[in-house]
């Protein structure tokens, strides 16, 4: 399991690191390539030197930068500094946007790329501040390339490029929403596909996964996995004394009543038929039968009237508990030893509690009594 863990653990940063990777290649290659060229191709840089300083400057907070998210631990004041990196990119470029004349350079055009490599992964509100702040300092380092004659600026084409800036992020804005509501839709359907309709509990597909991930969870937290295994007793005869119509009200209640009583970190789920599952962490095995119990009191407390009011008397239901990995560390060995512990519940009687270590002593329990009893 141990392996399982770590190999899960080393996918995941190994696709963080090919992500930031990238992101690293990208932008050296803006920097040594791209930057360079519009300096070649600028006909009346403002001064040489000015050029190559904010260059070597720019070089020096990439650098820093490379190695903040190669090298460091992805903490809250680094994830802060990337998020802002952009804001950066945007600084420099209208640096060297000044420096190669303002708007007789197109290097403006990286501008699109920052504000749309950013958009992407935040929201549109994001995308638009970002965008906002590139025109004002854009427009702001144009104006001041013509400071000294400001009638020689033309305003016409600042503002078609302030323009552009904008219909990029509105571009960038309408991606956001459609992939936003695209994964809106695909969780909906997603947890369609894996809600069991009449109860609304999660359903048996949803569960092979979950058994996983919560087995995975206890190894590397340490801390058990109780599962609850619930049957409703005489489920069969009910249907056929009172239909099928209220059978399926039965299971809803039922359902309900297992919503009620657990916490938000506990998972139920419909396992098939009359059968339901509860998966519990963090509680030992006492406590996890203390809810169970409960599941079970409540259940037994509930008065069934039909529609013309005539009492259908109490259903009841039984309870097998296996935990993980007290009881073994394969999590399919877990449920199937829930499953043996319901078994002995239904055996000795049902509308009880039992846990897999308990099945041996309550088989002996339950027949001193009965024993017991006959003596009298």
């Amino acid at each position: 399991m141990n392996d399982i863990i770590n190999g899960l653990l080393k996918k995941k940063k190994t696709g963080n690191f090919r992500q930031q990777r990238n992101f690293v290649y990208l932008r050296w290659v803006a920097l040594l390539l791209v930057i360079p060229l519009f300096f070649l191709v600028s006909d009346c840089p403002r001064t040489e030197k000015s050029f190559w300083i904010t260059f070597s400057v720019a070089i020096l907070y990439n650098g820093f930068q490379t190695l903040l998210i190669l090298f460091k631990r992805p903490n809250g004041w680094v994830k802060k500094f990337i998020s802002i990196a952009f804001y950066f990119d945007i600084m420099f470029i209208c640096a060297f946007s000044y420096i190669l004349n303002g708007i007789e350079s197109d290097i403006y055009i990286l501008i699109f790329f920052v504000i749309s490599y950013y958009g992407i992964g935040k929201d549109v509100s994001s995308t638009i501040n970002i965008s906002i702040f590139s025109i004002i300092l854009y427009t702001v380092s144009s104006i001041a390339v013509k400071a000294d004659n400001i009638g020689e600026l033309n305003f016409l084409k600042l503002i078609i490029r302030d323009f552009f800036i904008l219909l990029v992020a509105y571009g960038v804005s309408m991606v956001i929403l459609e992939v936003k509501k695209y994964d809106e839709m695909h969780q909906r359907e997603f947890k369609l596909a894996r809600t069991d309709k009449l109860t609304g509990l999660a359903n048996r597909h949803m569960l092979d996964q979950k058994l996983e991930e919560e087995a995975l969870y206890c190894e590397y937290s340490k801390k058990p996995l109780n599962v609850l295994m619930f049957d409703i007793d005489d489920f069969k005869k009910f249907n056929d004394t009172y239909g099928h119509i209220w059978g399926d009200k039965l299971l809803s209640l039922f359902g309900d009543i297992i919503k009620q009583s657990i916490r938000k970190t506990d998972m139920a789920f419909r396992y098939g038929g009359e059968e339901f599952m509860v998966l519990i962490r963090d509680l030992d095995l006492e406590k996890a039968k203390c809810v169970a119990d409960r599941i079970r009191c409540q259940l037994e407390k509930q008065n069934l009237f039909s529609d013309e009011g005539h009492n259908m008397g109490k259903a009841t239901v039984s309870c097998g508990i296996a935990q993980f990995p007290t009881h073994s560390d394969d999590i399919k060995k877990v449920v199937d030893y829930a499953d043996r512990a319901l078994y002995y519940a239904k055996k000795i009687g049902k509308n009880i509690v039992v846990s897999y270590d308990e099945i041996g002593k309550l088989t002996e329990t339950v027949q001193i009594n009965a024993d017991t009893y006959l003596s009298k």
